[in-house]
């Protein structure tokens, strides 16, 4: 659980079509963390600062590995990959 703390910042929320995210860094025992909430699926993570960075590490073809495994591949590429 996080533990409050009077200085956590107010989320700042991104949105679109498809997602609706809420971020904000918060202050915990173990020190500072972003923390990522997407509150239609009900998910939350704190990610701390070596966390991050090894984000910025990864090419773009990484999340949409996220993404096809979170909602299934589209049915054009699933073709493709069929003998």
């Amino acid at each position: 659980m996080t533990e409050y703390h009077p200085s956590d910042d107010p989320p700042i929320t991104i949105s679109n079509e498809f997602a609706d995210i809420r971020v904000r860094k918060v202050y915990t025992r173990n020190g500072e963390r972003l923390e990522i909430s997407a509150h239609r699926r009900g998910y939350r993570i704190l990610l701390d600062a070596v966390e991050l960075e090894g984000l910025t590490w990864q090419p773009a073809e990484t999340f949409s590995g996220f993404l096809r495994a979170s909602i299934g591949r589209d049915s054009e590429e699933d073709e493709s990959r069929m003998p």
